[in-house]
């Protein structure tokens, strides 16, 4: 009897030995299986996200490309004017950008356009850039003061940068003298080449507009215009021969343009003569360099890489007498 009962004990008890793995098993596998969907739960709620994510990003996108192409109604000082929200926003950094980017309120007029207060006649010219990057020439010069000032109210444009119009008593060939606080400068010495650097640093970024008025004795090498470094030597030309090298308008008449050295790189419909007025306009941002004679516009050099490196305003004068004054405006 004690036997029979001992054997019964040992084989219960490796039954529940035998349970206890088959538990332990079923155990292993359950929190396996857990992990597994927690997982599968996990990368789901994840894609899930990364879906919404870039469906919201389309929908954005769309939104954006309609407003894009939104037709925009103006009132600007009174005359209507009507144009795509992407041209009023295509400069990111402009007051017009801004305003039309969809975040602020704009006022109204009765006939439910934007109204803006400025200038009409005006404003057509800064439409006018917007819609081709160029700016338009203005008739005259209090047209182009206009111009600039509305071009600064609304941040488009090259930055104006502070200049020194003066021409720099350090930079200068011997055969020069300065007069009247550096806005005057004349040829004292015999008939030759003499160079003269305006301001007092190269430009390196933004805009410049500076006026001189030329008295020349007789056509002869006179040259404004820009030089990439400081000449070794101030008693030397350039734009017009193989001296120092630089880009400048010069007074022939027989080869107008802009030239570096003796290599025409633009053309131009204008020379000048004593008493002219000559207005150059370097933009280094963009490359351009720009001029005018007496406020016609008569020649440009666009998007000149070199330019871009920045430069120094200069000139070239040659006949004793020769007078060029500074006009400040």
């Amino acid at each position: 009897m004690d036997e029979l009962f001992a054997k019964y004990q040992q084989e219960l008890s490796e039954e529940r030995k035998a349970l206890q793995l088959k538990k332990m098993k079923f155990n292993d596998e359950y929190e396996k299986d857990k992990e597994m969907l927690f997982r599968e739960q996990e990368s789901f709620l994840e894609e899930r996200q990364r879906f919404e994510e870039e469906e919201s990003a389309f929908d954005e996108m769309v939104q954006t490309e309609e407003q894009r192409d939104e037709v925009i109604l103006l009132n600007v000082g009174g005359k209507n004017f009507s144009t795509l929200r992407s041209t009023l926003t295509r400069y990111e950094d402009s007051m017009l950008s801004a305003m039309f980017s969809g975040r602020h309120h704009l006022g109204k007029d009765n006939d439910d356009r934007i109204f803006i207060d400025r200038d009409p006649d005006i404003f057509s010219m800064i439409l006018e850039f917007l819609r081709t990057g160029i700016i338009p020439m203005p008739k005259n010069n209090e047209e182009e003061e206009l111009l600039r000032r509305e071009m600064d109210y609304f941040a488009l444009g090259p930055p104006r940068i502070p200049f020194l119009e003066r021409w720099n008593a350090k930079w200068k060939s011997d055969g020069l003298t300065l007069r009247d606080e550096g806005r005057t400068v004349e040829v004292i010495g015999e008939d030759r080449d003499h160079i003269v650097i305006m301001g007092d640093s190269k430009i390196t970024h933004g805009s410049v507009t500076v006026t001189v008025q030329v008295t020349i004795p007789r056509p002869n090498r006179y040259s404004f215009g820009v030089l990439p470094d400081i000449p070794a030597s101030f008693n030397k030309g350039f734009a017009y021969k193989s001296g120092v090298l630089g880009w400048g308008l010069h007074d022939h008449t027989s080869a107008l343009g802009i030239y570096c050295q003796t290599q025409l790189v633009a053309p131009s419909t204008l020379g000048y003569v004593s008493g002219d007025l000559v207005t150059m306009t370097i933009d280094v941002d963009r490359g351009d360099l720009i001029y005018k004679v007496n406020g016609v516009k008569c020649a440009e050099l666009l998007s000149s890489e070199v330019l871009k490196m920045g430069v120094y305003i200069a000139a070239t004068l040659f006949n004793k007498g020769a007078i060029w004054k500074i006009v400040e405006f």
